[in-house]
């Protein structure tokens, strides 16, 4: 398992049949085993997502985010929002994001487009929720804005920090997260870093040869840069969608993908007060997450995105990592050996209700060592496809071991032994 990266996060998929218990269980599994420390979990404003999801986040070690991507509902329709609000705290959420794209005409399928007062028609429906959601101790995080797009983003932002100030929501801005997407466009990772100063020839709907704009991964650092000359003062930010070519944009090839997610999983590993090239992604301070969606990952793969092509995407776990390390012939000093998997640093509450009667009848060597394991004449494995793929059950049997693999499910362990 990875150590945990604090700004490492995933957004969940948007399928209904992705929230099967089994679904979400090997998912978050995987994605925790990752490094990751938190999810998001897409949600409208007409009904909650089940209980069960963030239960499993929970026991994951994932903290659970929610990003409401329909329409913000109108004054009249308040109340039944609060009560969303209300369900997730109690669910353990402790952030939101309020909205998605509201500078596109896609975001206002009700209420129509009207640019002339737009903001504030957005600022309307924003800030009630957001200051509800401090209330009841939630971060109001800003939705993400489509770059350029049909208001231009960053003058749409530009005004909404300056609505806030104005309307005097101390309390919102206080708490307030800026999310922005990490789309590519195409350009390398290091297409408008520095933001607006850097790039001050940059204007909206025009960018000169030999300047930079907002439209790249960096598109945060000029929200920040906005946010801190309308209200002389920085605000966190979090990324969405990092490293995806972005809307209207032509899928690159999946090698490409690859190539950029490796480089922003770099950055992401290392001490950012470690250099500071020109060139390279260099993540501020006040950057509280970086997430990659499910959703854009399986089109960049034609919809081929498994679990395990999740994990050679962004690295194998340190304890498949490790299996190298087994002295195949070493002495065979243990004699049952029950090797369990972990997630956050500790066993599944579920994992160890099910193994119990083994424990009970045979007394194995519990443990979670792969390289203790090779040293057991039998080993019994719960199974984990994550952790203890097929090659590493392998190199058990190369290393002697006579190698036993339980079945999931509690009841089938508690039949298997009375056969016993």
């Amino acid at each position: 398992m990875r150590e945990k990266l604090q700004n490492l996060g995933f957004t969940y998929f948007s399928t209904p049949k992705s929230y099967l218990n089994t679904h979400l269980t090997e998912w978050l599994h995987a994605i925790r085993n990752l490094g990751a420390s938190s999810i998001i979990f897409q949600s409208d404003f007409t009904r909650a997502i089940p209980e069960d999801p963030f239960l499993i986040a929970n026991e994951y070690g994932l903290s659970p985010i929610v990003h409401f991507v329909s329409e913000l509902p109108k004054a009249k329709d308040f109340n039944k929002a609060s009560i969303l609000l209300d369900v997730y705290s109690k669910r353990g959420v402790n952030k939101v994001i309020l909205g998605s794209q509201p500078n596109g005409k896609s975001a206002w399928p009700s209420s129509g487009w009207q640019f002339e007062n737009l903001v504030d028609q957005f600022l309307d429906r924003f800030i009630p929720l957001a200051h509800y959601a401090v209330q009841i101790g939630i971060k109001p995080i800003l939705p993400p804005l489509q770059p350029g797009g049909d208001y231009w983003d960053t003058s749409f932002i530009a005004r909404v920090f300056s609505g806030l100030k104005s309307r005097q929501v101390d309390s919102v801005l206080n708490q307030l997260i800026i999310s922005s997407f990490g789309h590519t466009f195409g350009k390398p990772l290091s297409w408008g870093k520095g933001g607006p100063e850097r790039w001050s020839g940059s204007k909206p709907y025009n960018t000169p040869e030999g300047q930079e704009d907002q439209k790249g991964f960096n598109n945060f650092e000029w929200y920040q840069s906005i946010a801190e000359r309308e209200l002389m003062r920085p605000i966190p930010a979090i990324i969405l969608e990092a490293g995806s070519s972005g809307t209207g944009t032509k899928q690159e090839p999946f090698e490409r993908t690859k190539a950029t997610i490796k480089e922003i999983m770099q950055a992401l590993s290392t001490d950012q007060d470690m250099g500071n090239s020109v060139d390279g992604i260099k993540f501020n301070r006040l950057l509280q997450g970086c997430y990659f969606s499910l959703d854009k990952l399986k089109t960049s793969m034609q919809g081929e995105l498994s679990v395990q092509s999740l994990i050679k995407l962004f690295g194998e776990p340190e304890a498949a990592k490790n299996v190298q390390d087994f002295d195949l012939d070493n002495q065979k000093i243990i004699s049952h050996y029950l090797l369990l998997p972990t997630h956050a640093n500790s066993i599944s509450d579920a994992v160890l209700n099910k193994v119990r009667p083994i424990i009970k009848k045979f007394r194995p060597t519990v443990g979670f060592s792969l390289v203790e394991a090779s040293f057991a004449e039998k080993v019994s494995i719960y199974p984990d496809l994550i952790l203890f793929p097929e090659e590493v059950i392998n190199k058990l049997r190369r290393a002697g071991c006579k190698v036993e693999i339980l079945p999931d499910s509690g009841i089938e362990i508690a039949t298997m032994l009375q056969g016993l």
